[in-house]
């Protein structure tokens, strides 16, 4: 591709991004602001769908990390201080299953691809003018 699919601005300096591990359309940022961002592209292809302050203006957030079996997010900061979050259920719906009488033979990494290939493929429908990549 020539250009990018689609982008976000956090209006400050990103310190991490994580993919979730259970979910092909959701990921996380932290911002130095100390702001934590999560988006699912399948819910919302062009806002986060939640921020949170993880820190005092301060200190700046570096890492995000996605617990692989809780609904929990957690922040590391430039202090050493490490903060949790538990993800609201609309975040955490765990990964597509599939329907045994419609699905017949696909795995839960099928439906996954299958669901990040339909999320690529509503962006390259949606005409870009210059102003939207900044």
């Amino acid at each position: 591709m020539k250009r990018p699919i689609v982008t976000f601005d956090l209006e400050n300096q990103v310190g991490d991004i994580q993919w979730s591990p259970y979910s092909s359309t959701v990921f996380s940022a932290v911002s130095y602001e100390g702001k934590l961002y999560v988006y699912d592209l399948n819910q919302n292809k062009r806002m986060h769908l939640c921020d949170m302050l993880t820190t005092s203006r301060k200190q700046k957030a570096y890492h995000v990390a996605f617990n692989w079996v809780d609904p929990i997010i957690l922040v590391g900061d430039e202090r050493g201080g490490v903060i949790s979050f538990k993800l609201s259920n609309s975040l955490f719906q765990g990964p597509c299953e599939p329907d045994p009488e419609v699905d017949v033979g696909k795995t839960i990494q099928d439906m996954e691809i299958a669901k990040m290939e339909k999320f690529l493929n509503s962006m390259d429908k949606v005409e870009y003018k210059p102003a939207d990549l900044n």
